[in-house]
């Protein structure tokens, strides 16, 4: 009996430590500004502005929206200014293929700062994570230039008032 009582004390301690490590590592989680589906931080440029792109794979406009995306962020205006970053919701694998436009599979945190109601939910922040411009729904070639353009001109007046 006596056994018995010490191995069920053990195992208790055993599973009460791994509850708390798990809180801790969300807790981590939260001084990233966007993490990965294992909690690994996903680089983001310190000289650019991000465009984090929340899609589907089984969203059709979410998926015709990439082209005009990666076109536009490649155009000599927008270049140098703005990075992509896609993170997919509705499967565990990523693409980081693509330099102009990664994929990387979501992590449940990241919806803790980055609210998604449905896809495509695009916000434009800057390196330090503010958000300037939040997209709801599919954008065109020219919405989405006055977004990029919005979230430039958010940034150059937030910074001028610092």
């Amino acid at each position: 009996m006596r056994k018995v009582l010490i191995f069920l004390l053990f195992f208790i301690f055993i599973v009460s430590c791994n509850n708390k490590t798990e809180e801790s590592k969300t807790k981590n989680l939260s001084k990233y500004i966007l993490v990965d589906k294992n909690g690994n931080p996903i680089p983001l440029p310190e000289d650019k502005l991000i465009v984090v792109n929340f899609l589907a794979y089984s969203c059709v406009s979410c998926m015709k929206e990439i082209p005009i995306m990666k076109k536009v962020i490649s155009s000599p205006e927008y270049r140098d200014k703005f990075q992509i970053i896609g993170i997919v919701i509705d499967s565990p694998k990523g693409d980081l293929s693509d330099p102009i436009f990664p994929i990387y599979t979501n992590n449940n945190v990241n919806f803790v700062r980055f609210p998604v109601g449905g896809t495509p939910t695009t916000y434009i922040i800057t390196p330090e994570g503010k958000k300037l411009v939040i997209i709801f729904g599919a954008i065109t070639e020219e919405s989405f230039k006055k977004f990029l353009n919005r979230a430039l001109e958010k940034y150059k007046t937030s910074k001028t008032k610092n």
